[in-house]
């Protein structure tokens, strides 16, 4: 194939990926003109593991503080048009903006030195799934693409050892994949491999978590038209119960409190961040000095929900963030280090969060607390906690649900109950006096 027609394949595959596949055409909401609600700009886009159009988070922009409709209508006009360019040149809300500006300028590169046949039917099950991988590989985030990059050697170690590598991909079938997800067991370390320890089956969510990307990954085959169909969607996904922790008591979070101030502030400041901006551990690890704007009160959070999110500095927070004194540090800074100040830390998001997780293990286990407890824990005693005042206050459970909402930031009120009532917020009061017989 000549290069012209390489680019050409390249140029209509980026395409059909970008306009067709990945996104839908930004849409206004305008709440039929009420200005008493909320109007901004929504759009689904496809998410990478799932492959189904996801809704994304609503983008406001300020509009709700204008008064008319004339200046919020041209508002939400030029957000949308703004917003739609940002999709068409390659935007993905599931990658940081440097994986998307990396990924964008490797796909302005020519294609130089890749052979694509488009007329070859066949390919080897080694071949075939090579391929598909280095489709895939740059629309994954870092952290996901190892993961998903781990599942894939697996896979390829099995079909290795069963002979099945280099039969043609036409010749691999459902009940070989299934029988590989079946046989998947927990890694061994170095010592319980000589100690010939009984190898244990993956979890079903780990087990699913496989599915998914062999599935990703067929799908791509698929759509090259080097398979006929993705047949993994056809194997059943396991009945996963995910480990919910649980939130601490008030005289435990005091207890944690009392430790931290003698023997570890530092970490109290992390927990401060979890529990007054209701952020995820790896969320206070991604803040940089740039993003906190004490002069009106916002935290600007790169989520896995939201590729902006803007979070208000509440009081307390805001004496935390003052006491240390930004100002003093570089924009890029990372707010909170291993260095128990604002500094460049700059490493694999991962090993940050792990380092506070360890940390935080410690302090559990020297207060005699179990596995039921996480980092986590905080934000479900900080959500309990805000939910139970709200009540408190007089507020009925349809009143206290919105306000809870716009501070823990679910996208939906049935998401936010399902949450309180996994973490044990909204129990029901003392019903002993409804009972007619004695048991």
């Amino acid at each position: 194939m000549s290069k012209l027609q390489v680019l050409l394949t390249n140029a209509y595959r980026n395409a059909y990926t970008l306009s067709k596949n990945l996104y839908t055409e930004p849409k206004i909401y305008d709440a039929d003109g009420d200005l008493s609600k909320r109007w901004y700009v929504y759009y689904y886009y496809r998410n990478p593991v799932t492959e189904k159009l996801v809704l994304q988070p609503p983008l406001y922009m300020g509009v709700n503080r204008l008064k008319t409709k004339k200046e919020r209508t041209e508002m939400l006009i030029i957000n949308r048009i703004a917003l739609h360019e940002l999709l068409k040149k390659g935007y993905n809300p599931y990658e940081t903006y440097k994986e998307t500006d990396k990924r964008i300028e490797q796909q302005k590169k020519p294609a130089e030195g890749i052979e694509i046949d488009s007329q070859r039917k066949n390919y080897t099950v080694k071949e075939a799934l090579f391929f598909a991988l280095k489709q895939r590989k740059p629309h994954w985030k870092k952290k996901t693409a190892g993961t998903m990059v781990g599942h894939f050697n697996r896979f390829i170690e099995w079909l290795t050892i069963n002979k099945l590598i280099d039969k043609n991909i036409s010749e691999l079938k459902k009940r070989d994949v299934s029988t590989f997800l079946n046989s998947l067991t927990k890694l061994q370390t170095k010592k319980q491999k000589q100690l010939r320890e009984e190898l244990v089956p993956v979890s079903p969510k780990t087990r699913n978590n496989f599915r998914a990307t062999l599935s990703t990954l067929f799908a791509q085959l698929e759509e090259d038209e080097i398979i006929e169909r993705n047949f993994i969607t056809q194997i059943k996904i396991n009945k996963s119960t995910p480990k919910k922790n649980k939130p601490f008591s008030k005289e435990q979070i005091i207890d944690i409190r009392e430790y931290l101030d003698k023997n570890d502030p530092y970490l109290r400041t992390f927990i401060q961040f979890m529990s007054y901006a209701f952020l995820r551990n790896v969320e206070v690890c991604r803040l940089q000095v740039k993003d906190i704007d004490l002069a009106s009160k916002r935290l600007y959070v790169r989520s896995k929900t939201a590729p902006l999110a803007i979070v208000p500095i509440i009081g307390e927070l805001e004496t935390v963030l003052r006491d240390m004194k930004l100002e003093n540090y570089a924009p890029t800074d990372f707010v909170i280090t291993r260095f128990e100040k604002p500094a460049n830390w700059d490493i694999d998001e991962n090993n940050k969060t792990n380092y506070f997780s360890k940390k935080f293990k410690l302090i559990k286990r020297i207060l005699g607390y179990s596995d039921d407890y996480s980092l986590y824990s905080v934000r479900h005693t900080a959500a309990t906690n805000i939910y139970n005042s709200l009540l408190a206050e007089g507020k009925s459970e349809e009143g206290a649900l919105m306000h809870l909402m716009s501070i823990t930031r679910h996208r939906s009120k049935a998401g936010l109950k399902n949450y309180l009532r996994e973490i044990g917020a909204t129990l029901p009061k003392d019903y002993s006096d409804m009972y007619t017989i004695d048991f």
